[in-house]
């Protein structure tokens, strides 16, 4: 899902570098749009080919989730990909997974504040029951910080290792978000799913404190955004190539001019829902929109055009590399701003 060497260390070294001047701090926030300041989230290893063993620890995630707290990220999120197909795991944007429930919670147990986001978990992959335990166990355990983030999926290969069948997954999706939230109720639920029968099913532990984990929803396809708008508080772009989106049935993200009319696509289904106006999240990777060796500059541009988190994806040699990255981007790009 991600561009081809998107955010690599050397392009966040060029990009830090250009902006070592001493701090000063802004009579206003740098990175924001209107009172609202841009977050920051950072994708933990496990995407490098080949995988760096030293860093698949509880105590390897740990240490770097907690270097960049302290750095001042907002957030960390883990992808899925269960059963990614050798052909795409060697391409340009492909990669490994951990799983994004079990590597949070390790992180979990090793921050205080951060949220913990699902980017993405694929809803169809899984009965929607799943995923309700999984998603309201996190919360529980993290006392409030997960964010679960679902992404309707694009490998039919992937799809077909799981016994999922591809042409349903936008009907899955759809029924996930209805069952999840059922599930997070804490009450019976009967249900009759297309593959499933739920009568009486009760799921506990619900969600921190009684509250709804917030749903932000991956896609740039227009059933997608308004999936977003309507149905979730938070929307996730992808980055695709304009030959890759066609494959994979979904709208281009290469450029700002991408970004801003995917954002007019989310805002427009928001009015017809009668949500105009709601605030809602919206993350977007670092490196997509094509400011050269400027990271401040892009932030700055992402902000304006309404993007409230965004993520930073690395993939270093070894633990000191991951370090470095995260203290010179925490010490040049985030704290100038808070």
């Amino acid at each position: 899902m991600i561009l081809d060497g998107l955010v690599r260390l050397a392009c966040l070294r060029a990009s830090c570098s250009s902006a070592r001047s001493a701090p000063v701090r802004p009579s206003r926030p740098l990175y924001a749009k209107g009172k609202h300041a841009v977050k920051f989230c950072l994708f933990l290893p496990g995407r490098g080919l080949p995988a760096v063993p030293s860093l698949l620890s509880a105590r390897a995630l740990g240490q770097i989730a907690a270097l960049a707290e302290d750095a001042g990220f907002d957030g960390f999120a883990l992808d899925e990909h269960p059963a990614a197909p050798e052909s795409w795991r060697t391409m340009g944007d492909g990669h490994d997974a951990i799983d994004p429930f079990v590597g949070l919670a390790a992180v979990a147990a090793a921050t205080r504040s951060a949220q913990l986001i699902t980017g993405l978990a694929v809803a169809p992959f899984r009965n929607p029951f799943l995923t309700a335990k999984a998603a309201a166990t996190l919360d529980v355990l993290s006392e409030g910080r997960c964010v679960l983030g679902l992404g309707c999926g694009y490998l039919e290969d992937e799809f077909a290792a799981l016994g999922v069948d591809f042409a349903e997954r936008n009907e899955l999706f759809d029924e996930a978000l209805e069952v999840i939230r059922l599930a997070w109720s804490g009450e019976p639920v009967d249900y009759t799913g297309r593959h499933f029968t739920a009568r009486g099913i009760r799921s506990l532990p619900t969600p921190h404190a009684g509250r709804e984990i917030p749903i932000w929803i991956g896609g740039n396809s227009r059933r997608a955004l308004r999936r977003a708008a309507v149905n979730g508080c938070g929307w996730v772009s992808m980055p695709h190539r304009r030959g890759a989106a066609v494959s994979r049935r979904s709208a281009p993200m290469e450029s700002l001019a991408d970004l801003r009319t995917l954002i007019a696509r989310l805002e427009e289904s928001a009015g017809e829902a009668g949500r105009c106006g709601e605030r809602r999240e919206i993350m977007h990777p670092l490196g997509v929109i094509g400011v050269a060796n400027s990271a401040r500059k892009e932030i700055e541009i992402l902000a304006e055009a309404g993007v409230t988190w965004v993520s930073v994806v690395d993939v270093p040699n070894d633990y000191d590399d991951a370090a470095r990255m995260i203290d010179r981007f925490g010490a040049e790009i985030i704290a100038p701003s808070r």
